[in-house]
């Protein structure tokens, strides 16, 4: 009976192993996941539809006039008496080179609006989200070191009760252990804390629900990256939706400054209209068609205006379109330079901090064990230990972060 049970019970337990490593979220789904559904990234989109629907709207010609006109009329109330009936429709039909400068304009500021807000708020929470799910890991990796931390801690004040039953040590080393395992409970305290509170960031960037579980797949480990600094610079010059929006927008003032000029020319209103006069004999309907021009008389005032106002539009879009491209240098500079700090540091840690830290504690743990070293000697190591373990994972989450960052500054993924 026990083998059958135990045989059951290590099937249930795979299953659920193996459920579970199904369902985790890889590092690439959880950015997927925000891209689809964080709120941000919504109203970008809608910022986006909207644009593009006041492009349409720049297309449209001006509604016509539906005109209803009676005259010779003995009274206000008796219509059917009339003595003459007019009714008729008007359109105004505007230049052309407007109409279509100012339709170009339009679409032009929509692609400007989809690069500079919709594709950054993009990269923005990709880059965010990056961020948050190499947190958890972070603090997960911290928890684990913590809670070996806790079983040291545990096993020392074991040893301890044992020497002191043995006569090797006195009451007050066990005191200290035992006060040692009850810090070291403490810590385990605050860092599975902080690993909910990194689960919880990360399930509101990814728009999920605050009690929904959430179990994620991967490790932080160091990445090097074989470009150099001017060729990430050239890259997000090529790359950047800021800057590629800030293009559009320079471009649509132009094209705005230009239906701007077109509007010194005149436009058209056609009028068609029936018109019906009631004469002794009977009743004559006639036929109207009217042209008439907009003269753009006050061209010295409104219109010169406008002018010198759409030249100042393009003076500042082409002066904030500069100034991306210096932004963006910079940020690709200063995050670059923060891969290559960190970078630095984990290689100090992987090659020379954590080995040295790994062996001192293996060394003072023998010899407590042997009784040539103290309680104290021993949990200087074991603290130096659990710090240095900490202090590597910070800095790789730190490298992972920095890399982030230059995948933002570059606008993507770096090449491979």
């Amino acid at each position: 009976m026990y083998s059958r049970y135990t045989t059951v019970s290590l099937v249930l337990s795979y299953l659920i192993v193996t459920s579970a490593a199904a369902d985790a979220l890889s590092r690439q789904d959880a950015v997927q996941m925000a891209l689809e559904r964080n709120p941000e990234v919504i109203a970008a989109k809608n910022a986006w539809e909207a644009a593009k629907a006041r492009s349409t709207q720049a297309r449209a010609l001006p509604d016509p006039e539906l005109e209803l006109e009676y005259e010779e009329l003995p009274g206000l109330t008796r219509l059917g008496q009339f003595g003459e009936r007019s009714w008729g429709l008007t359109q105004r039909i505007e230049s052309p080179l407007k109409w279509w400068r100012r339709g170009r304009a339009a679409r032009q500021t929509a692609e400007a609006v989809h690069l500079g807000v919709l594709e950054m708020t993009r990269l923005d929470i990709s880059t965010r989200a990056k961020v948050a799910y190499d947190r958890v890991l972070f603090k997960r990796k911290k928890l684990d070191y913590v809670r070996q931390d806790l079983r040291l801690a545990q096993d020392f004040r074991q040893k301890a009760q044992l020497r002191l039953e043995a006569g090797d040590v006195s009451q007050l080393e066990v005191l200290r252990a035992e006060v040692e395992a009850g810090r070291a409970a403490s810590r385990m305290t605050v860092a599975r804390n902080e690993l909910g509170i990194a689960r919880a960031e990360l399930n509101a960037l990814l728009a999920r629900g605050g009690g929904s579980l959430l179990e994620i797949d991967g490790d932080l480990s160091y990445q090097s990256i074989g470009l150099e600094l001017e060729q990430l610079q050239q890259i997000a010059l090529e790359r950047r939706p800021d800057l590629q929006g800030a293009e559009w927008a320079l471009e649509s003032a132009r094209a705005q400054r230009g239906a701007t000029r077109a509007a010194f020319l005149p436009d058209l209103n056609v009028g068609l209209s029936r018109q019906t006069i009631r004469e002794p004999g009977g009743k004559g309907d006639f036929w109207r068609v009217g042209l008439a021009l907009e003269l753009p008389l006050w061209g010295a005032t409104r219109q010169r205006g406008e002018l010198a106002e759409a030249n100042a539009l393009v003076g500042r879009a082409a002066a904030e379109k500069s100034l991306f491209g210096f932004q963006v240098l910079l940020e690709v500079e200063s995050a670059y330079m923060d891969v290559q700090a960190s970078a630095e540091q984990v290689l100090l840690f992987q090659e020379q901090i954590v080995l040295e830290a790994e062996r001192t504690f293996e060394v003072a743990s023998r010899s407590y064990a042997e009784g040539k070293a103290t309680y104290l000697e021993l949990l200087e190591a074991q603290r130096a230990l659990t710090g240095v373990r900490k202090e590597y994972a910070e800095a790789l989450f730190n490298h992972h972060t920095a890399l982030a960052h230059l995948e933002k500054a570059v606008g993507g993924e770096l090449p491979e």
